[in-house]
């Protein structure tokens, strides 16, 4: 049983550190004049393809082609942006791709091997794109630039059929969704765009516009067969078939037994802002905890979206209830139900709105106006994730995010016994600033995925999805929520409720405690505690199951210490951080687990370079030694995708690892952490950067070495007790709470 309760104020043992770094010179596959034979060729026929294209195509005269890195030129020191200004072109966008090197940096060829590399986005009139092929041919072109051409393995036309994902075929018009290299500010790249639609038969539905960073979606109406047409269109980076609404768990049947009484204790904690987006809930017997909110559009629904709503919804105030008790624990926070999904808001104008823009308008305008501390999401398009491509509901909601003072769970869909990729998960869980919950099939500690829980991986960066997963119910053991439209329980099962009983736990945390805890720390917590048995694929469970109660979170075994950091990181600037280590005699093997979790900006037209803020970490096991190790390996991941990047996690928002140790090979080991930051995809100016802020959760078990809680309070007498709220019990080894 646990006996202690978790130590705060780890960053009391952090300090400023100047960290010298240094590397020999890079080392290029290729030389200028191989390039200027290779690339010249491929500039001359990509401008044969440009003469080609109709005006109406090149909005502004501008053209876009496909710049190609070489996979050892990834990072954002080596972005070619300099290049590109001198010449008059402009990166707009990029994503991953693989590519079968010429050379590779060491001696040799590749193989045959493919590597992960990243494709650019390029624009430019054509005045320009021949002042790069005059730059590339010309001796005295600057050496910097000349280098520049070294890094690209090829330049390519970006064509229709790079462009084209709709599968359909039929000659009837059908809804599509175009993703167009436009900012708010590019109104007539929109209009040219809709007017080269016109040109083809469609309707492009201007006004149903979504803008977000450099990237504009737009539905359109046409024939699947002019897909490929429509992708002429220069500006264009996609054209994909808009896929319909995911709602709803997977049925719901009641029980027969009836609810006889409510709570009727308050919340733990009603100073918590917490939101929940779904289907409504059409009545106020949850009143004393739940208000309803109808958005705009919202007003007639129907008993399935309400039935789903209510669902979420007894899924975070209650939990998984045990109805042969007939026991409901204490709500921890109040919550205010969005309704933002209705019939009528699926049919808009006469148009079928099937992917539900006016849905994410809602969504993002509560967001934009109101401050949520805690929010979940078990709606959102149906769809798998695309490794290329960032969705408009995840690319939206994760700006929203981007601060880190929300923490978010998202449901990522029930299709995980359909083939590949349907079985991946579906937008919005992609975020990098959520917690994307899949379900595992029982309450126990035997559990395995449940099998309709979709499952990743997720796209790089945010390959861990799901983060975890959750009891969201089984066949044979079904989730069960209170209806309070029949005041009974039902059973049901689903991600839908897997999420909110996830983020009814991490409220818990946060409820439960006096002491400061940001939100970023409580997902560090969360992340922390996932458990994963030993062969289960990280990439359908992610970090494991998350914990089931709050006491599993605040409280520690005697031969462990688990310490929370909060702070904030300085750009380029490098921060020690100190693992407490204890001085008494250790009997066994010791295991570090450290979860590290931070917010990033994000840039969704840079797919492959999403994330703006990265940490670099180095693991010193030695104070007095230079010697370093990796502790958040790649090595351990179960892709071969981001073992193959340069940079490995360095840009994923959570970072989490665990390794055991021979005692004598440890002496107060500590973390060296630095924050880098880029902006669509390349390096930017580390003053002008605010901090960024940080959570960080370390455990230290000792085997067979009982007092290391007592030893560790003893020899580092800044880290506290996290204070426990009054009203919350917590149980320890001396009966105390």
């Amino acid at each position: 049983m646990a006996t202690n309760i978790i130590l705060g104020y780890g960053e009391t043992l952090t300090s400023p550190y100047e960290l010298k770094r240094s590397s020999g010179p890079k080392k290029y596959p290729y030389q200028i004049g191989e390039q200027r034979q290779l690339l010249g060729q491929q500039l001359e026929e990509l401008r044969a393809v440009r003469s080609s294209l109709p005006q109406e195509v090149k909005t502004r005269g501008e053209s876009v082609a496909k710049f190609v890195l070489h996979p050892a030129f990834l990072a954002k020191t080596h972005h070619p942006n300099a290049l590109l200004s001198a010449s008059g072109l402009r990166c707009i966008g990029s994503r991953s791709t693989y590519v079968t090197p010429r050379k590779l940096t060491r001696t040799g060829s590749s193989n045959g091997e493919a590597i992960f590399t990243a494709v650019l986005y390029v624009a430019g009139i054509e005045k320009s794109f021949s002042r790069l092929e005059t730059m590339l041919m010309s001796p005295q072109t600057a050496a910097t630039h000349q280098k520049a051409f070294c890094r690209f393995e090829s330049i390519l036309p970006f064509t229709e059929q790079d462009k084209n994902l709709v599968s359909v075929k039929s000659e009837r018009p059908i809804m599509l969704e175009a993703v167009l290299h436009a900012s708010a500010d590019d109104k007539d790249i929109l209009e040219s765009f809709s007017s080269y639609v016109n040109s083809l038969g469609g309707t492009t539905q201007v006004s149903r516009a979504l803008c977000v960073a450099g990237l504009t979606f737009v539905p359109v109406t046409l024939p699947p067969s002019q897909a490929s047409t429509l992708g002429l269109f220069q500006l264009l980076r996609a054209v994909r078939v808009m896929p319909s609404l995911r709602i709803g768990g997977r049925g719901m049947r009641a029980s027969n037994v009836a609810v006889s009484q409510l709570p009727t204790v308050p919340a733990l904690d009603q100073k918590l802002r917490v939101g929940i987006f779904d289907g409504g809930l059409g009545h106020s017997d949850l009143s004393t905890w739940a208000t309803e909110t109808i958005l705009p559009g919202t007003e007639t629904t129907s008993s399935a979206y309400l039935s789903h709503g209510n669902g979420v919804t007894s899924a975070f105030l209650f939990g998984h209830l045990d109805e042969t008790t007939g026991e409901f624990p204490q709500p921890y926070a109040n919550v205010n139900h969005y309704r933002c999904i209705s019939p009528e808001l699926q049919l808009q104008d006469g148009v079928p709105d099937v992917d539900l823009y006016a849905v994410l308008s809602q969504i993002d305008g509560v967001l934009s106006a109101q401050k949520l501390d805690f929010v979940n999401f078990s709606v959102g398009p149906y769809m798998p994730i695309e490794d290329d491509e960032v969705h408009p509901w995840t690319a939206l909601i994760d700006k929203h995010l981007a601060t880190g003072e929300t923490f978010a769970t998202i449901a990522v869909g029930n299709d995980g016994d359909k083939p590949w990729p349907e079985c991946r998960v579906q937008p919005p869980s992609d975020m990098v600033n959520a917690i994307a919950v899949g379900a595992c099939d029982t309450n126990g500690t035997d559990w395995q995925r449940a099998a309709y829980s979709s499952h990743g991986p997720g796209r790089s960066p945010g390959m861990v999805k799901p983060d975890g997963v959750s009891f969201g119910g089984s066949d044979d053991e079904p989730f069960v929520v209170y209806n309070p439209l029949a005041n009974q329980y039902t059973y049901t099962s689903g991600t839908s409720f897997s999420a909110p009983a996830t983020l009814r736990i991490g409220v818990g945390v946060k409820a439960s405690l006096n002491s400061p805890l940001t939100m970023l720390a409580v997902k560090a917590l969360m992340a922390q505690h996932a458990r994963r048995p030993e062969g289960m694929l990280m990439s359908h469970v992610g970090y494991g199951c998350f914990p089931q109660t709050v006491e599993d979170v605040l409280t520690c075994e005697d031969n462990e210490v688990r310490v929370i950091y909060q702070g904030t990181l300085s750009a380029g600037q490098n921060l020690r951080a100190f693992i407490p280590f204890p001085s008494l005699p250790l009997n066994g093997r010791v295991t570090l687990r450290a979860t590290l979790c931070f917010a990033s900006q994000t840039d969704p037209e840079h797919a492959v370079n999403y994330t703006r803020a990265g940490l670099t970490v180095y693991f010193r096991p030695k104070r007095a030694s230079k010697k370093t190790m990796t502790f958040f390996s790649a090595s351990k991941m179960y892709t071969s995708e981001l073992q193959a990047r340069t940079d490995e996690q360095k840009w994923e928002t959570t970072l989490k690892q665990e390794h055991r140790f021979n005692a004598e090979t440890l002496d107060d080991p500590l973390f060296d952490i630095t924050y880098g930051a880029r902006e669509s995809g390349q390096s930017t100016d580390n003053s002008s950067l605010p901090p960024l802020p940080y959570a960080m959760v370390v455990t230290l078990i000792a085997e067979d070495t009982p007092g290391v809680y007592n030893n560790i309070r003893q020899r580092y007498q800044t880290l506290q007790p996290v204070d426990i709220r009054q009203e919350v019990q917590i149980r320890t080894g001396s009966g105390k709470t």
